[in-house]
């Protein structure tokens, strides 16, 4: 009996970690597509952190104001990008995001230029349609009339569902027959919209959306809204939970510094996290790994923990032990000034001030952060 059940946990363990995807979304990707310079960021900072998904925004945009996706040889940058990603950064997967089916069609076109090269072909198509956001559904508001109104649907969270998941079931009807994936991203469902959705797509991927990896009792980050999970597992799923570094969410958290791989750890095996759940339904599970939300946060994460990266050269913060005050010298252009505590949280901010008291602070080491037009210059400092 022992052995059999050493077997079933090693089964299971395979089947939850069987893939290692590490997800990035790409914002502001219509500045750095074409670009050589923004190109090269991109991807050495994906290969450098782990990431070997990209989920790439403003394909539209691009479509319509850079160069068209749907005619081959204008769209090389494309695909020489995504050949270059695949081939020389470690990158296995890029998904592109729309809000509804056709979103995807200049999508379809471009990888029909290449039918045997994988490695300049889109792999994943994300929807991302926010039906449970009222600021976006209500009466007036963007899904309202871009969507729902025009295509005969009330503007309510119901009818914005019901919009959403006819165009998951119209992709992912795509994606079967072409070999491709199609997934969607989800804040709040009810029970019955989690069944349709995993019904309609091959992948999940569920924000938790905080500004740590645990709550103030120690609990996991799992707990936030944990029986979403549960509420998706009526049938197999695969799933991948979002991360964010957004200012509101971990940008701070992340500065302490923590590492990015830290979340996703606390989510599966911290204190009430996924492991310590119980039920029938997480056979149903499989967990594809990660994502974070977004690129330009994590860079500038990215350029305040590394100090020696910074653009510049020869400051230095000074703190006067007698009065307590912090003296910025040798910056000769505007800047704010930000100091953190160990744990991540902003304690003042600052704009264009030459001396800074801190007197009022407690002893401890705290983190400085200085952005100016340069670049962004941080150091950690003992009061």
């Amino acid at each position: 009996m022992k052995k059999t059940l050493i077997i079933l946990v090693l089964l299971l363990s395979t089947r939850i970690f069987s893939q290692d995807i590490v997800g990035l979304y790409v914002n502001d990707f219509k500045y750095i597509i074409g670009n050589s310079t923004a190109e090269t960021e991109l991807l050495t900072y994906a290969q450098d952190n782990g990431f070997n998904y990209l989920i790439l925004y403003n394909l539209t945009y691009i479509h319509l104001n850079n160069f068209p996706l749907d005619n081959m040889s204008l769209s090389l940058p494309l695909a020489n990008f995504i050949h270059n990603a695949k081939t020389n950064y470690g990158i296995i997967e890029v998904g592109a995001v729309g809000e509804k089916n056709s979103s995807f069609d200049k999508i379809k076109t471009y990888n029909s230029f290449y039918p045997t090269e994988p490695n300049k072909r889109f792999d994943v198509f994300n929807i991302e349609f926010e039906f449970w956001n009222t600021s976006l559904v209500d009466s007036g508001n963007y899904y309202c009339t871009t969507y729902l109104t025009p295509n005969g649907y009330p503007c309510s969270i119901a009818g914005a569902f019901d919009y959403y998941n006819s165009q998951l079931a119209l992709l992912k009807t795509y994606c079967d027959a072409n070999g491709l994936k199609a997934e969607t991203y989800i804040g709040y469902p009810t029970i019955a919209q989690s069944n349709d959705i995993v019904l309609n797509t091959h992948r999940v991927l569920v924000h938790y959306y905080r500004s740590s990896d645990v709550y103030n009792n120690g609990d996991s980050i799992y707990q936030y809204n944990s029986t979403r999970i549960e509420d998706l597992a009526q049938n197999p799923v695969t799933i991948m939970p979002i991360f964010s570094a957004r200012p509101a969410h971990m940008y701070n958290w992340l500065i302490a510094p923590h590492p990015l791989t830290q979340p996703y750890d606390t989510f599966i095996n911290g204190t009430n996290g996924y492991n310590d759940q119980t039920g029938t339904w997480k056979s149903n599970v499989t967990f594809d790994g990660y994502v974070w939300y977004r690129y330009t946060d994590l860079l500038e994460i990215s350029a305040v923990l590394s100090v020696e990266n910074s653009a510049i050269e020869n400051q230095y913060i000074f703190l006067n032990s007698n009065d307590k005050t912090l003296h910025f010298l040798n910056f000769d252009s505007e800047y704010n000034v930000e100091i953190y505590s160990i744990n991540g949280s902003r304690i003042r901010s600052f704009t264009l001030h030459d001396i800074v008291d801190v007197s009022t602070l407690s002893e401890g080491i705290y983190i400085v952060k200085i952005k100016t037009n340069k670049g962004v210059y941080v150091q950690k400092i003992m009061i």
